[in-house]
């Protein structure tokens, strides 16, 4: 009987738990949180609904890069903790009184409804441009060509600042940007 439970334990635990953060977590969202997912098709500049996440492609970021003159891209983690993580809103905020535009750019569908944000839009890398549904891999396959490095050469920090669409530097602490 023993070995029939822990049989049992270990055949059906993996069916009924979910491992968050290796994959977009698409699959994870509800149906109703799926409809507000929405492809973007025109520029960054031109969302005003703010309820909706907007997938958006690696080019729609160059180009909105390449025409601001300060740009901040925020790597968020909705579910993360840590001191290195802050909130977007509040990070929105802080860079506005120093001029410069900010990107929060999802890089993981789990919690992202969580939180509201009206004042800016919330963005979610389209994974399907890249050939993988790894989440470490997309990563740095999206920001490597911005930032012209690797996410283990930046030390894997989370904001990458732009100057007239060149990449300047990347920060771990919000409060040294």
């Amino acid at each position: 009987m023993k070995h029939f439970f822990i049989s049992a334990l270990i055949l059906l635990g993996p069916s009924s738990c979910q491992i968050s953060g290796l994959t977009s977590g698409y699959s994870h969202l509800s149906d109703a949180q799926k409809k507000r997912v929405i492809t973007l098709e025109e520029n960054i500049d031109d969302i005003h609904d703010f309820s909706k996440v907007y997938k958006v492609s690696l080019n729609q970021v160059k180009q909105y890069i390449e025409t601001h003159d300060k740009v901040l891209l925020y790597d968020y983690t909705p579910f993360c903790h840590s001191t290195y993580c802050v909130s977007p809103a509040a990070l929105v905020s802080q860079c506005k009184d120093k001029g410069i535009n900010v990107l929060v750019i999802s890089n993981i569908y789990d919690d992202i409804f969580k939180q509201k944000h009206t004042t800016f839009p919330m963005l979610m890398i389209d994974t399907k441009q890249f050939p993988t549904k790894w989440r470490a891999k997309y990563l740095d396959l999206f920001y490597s060509p911005l930032t012209g490095h690797t996410d283990k050469e930046l030390n894997y920090a989370n904001f990458h600042y732009f100057e007239k669409g060149k990449y300047v530097k990347s920060y771990k602490n919000s409060n040294d940007i």
